[in-house]
């Protein structure tokens, strides 16, 4: 009860794994567009031949995220509440009312910047691209913030949640194109199919992530051993209950496993990094799911 009073909620609203999936294609959705920017944006020429297809991608995933909003809800017109326009009031000190700005509005963004890579427009697919790149990572650190802002969820209640959430879409979104990219390839004729150096150098881009999100984790739970009760507590569920998603399939397949492949002499080949790639997309879904249920898991029975 002392933390629905201090979030000013008097009822249970759990949050499942619908939230858990939005969050990941978010994420991944933001590591893809990034990629995406790499060519066109940031003038790295090697990247441009998948700049089209990353952003594309990026888009598709963006666009399944509001059913998925709408449908956890529960009712439809509700989520009209969110935009000025209907409700004629701006929360500007909420997170979530920036939020659904940047949701609302990223897709935009991203489908110009396709469309003036198609007309290869480069002045301006520079210059949307980059105001697309800003919008990518707003939305996923507004994500991070709105779980750490809640003081009643103690395992998001943490300084270090936007950049867990923003490192983990970075090399997430790369796993994910990474898989998707190969795939394609089985489709398309040989002329088009991808450079295999690409996938290579798009592995190192995501160990040099995946070590910067291995230190992050390795920060936190220093944190939570050394912590308060409440902390501390977190670090118990993470090691029973919620062992499977956080400690297995995040920390052990997502982490761990994919460094081993990476900094070996597998990850100088396309089958190792295509491996690395799935395991880590499918290790940061983990970490998705652990942190909304823990959270969930905590307040109701706490």
């Amino acid at each position: 009860m002392e933390r629905e009073i201090v979030s000013n909620a008097f009822h249970h609203v759990n949050w499942g794994i619908p939230i858990a999936v939005y969050f990941w294609l978010v994420g991944s959705s933001a590591g893809s567009f990034v990629i995406s920017s790499l060519g066109w944006v940031f003038g790295i020429k090697k990247f441009k031949p998948i700049s089209f297809f990353a952003s594309n991608l990026a888009i598709v995933q963006l666009l399944i995220v509001p059913a998925l909003l709408v449908f956890d809800l529960g009712r439809v017109m509700r989520a009209s509440h969110l935009f000025p326009l209907v409700t004629g009031f701006w929360h500007a000190t909420a997170s979530l009312a920036w939020g659904t700005a940047l949701v609302a509005t990223y897709p935009i963004g991203m489908a110009i910047y396709s469309y003036l890579i198609y007309k290869h427009n480069e002045k301006w697919a520079r210059v949307f691209g980059f105001i697309a790149v800003i919008q990518a990572i707003s939305t996923h650190w507004y994500t991070g913030i709105t779980m750490a802002l809640n003081p009643s969820r103690h395992p998001n209640h943490t300084a270090l949640a936007a950049l867990l959430f923003l490192i983990g879409a970075f090399i997430s979104g790369i796993g994910l194109l990474i898989v998707i990219l190969k795939i394609r390839d089985y489709f398309v004729k040989a002329a088009d199919k991808l450079d295999p150096t690409m996938i290579v150098g798009l592995g190192r881009l995501m160990l040099l992530g995946l070590c910067v999100d291995i230190f992050l984790v390795f920060s936190e739970f220093i944190h939570m051993t050394y912590g308060t009760e409440e902390e501390f507590h977190v670090l118990e569920l993470v090691s029973t209950v919620f062992r499977a998603p956080v400690l297995e399939l995040y920390l052990g397949l997502g982490l761990a496993l994919p460094l081993a492949i990476l900094v070996s002499p597998y990850g100088k080949r396309n089958g190792g990094v295509l491996l690395a790639s799935a395991l880590i997309a499918t290790g940061i879904f983990g970490m998705r799911l652990g942190w909304v249920l823990i959270s969930q898991f905590s307040q109701t029975i706490f």
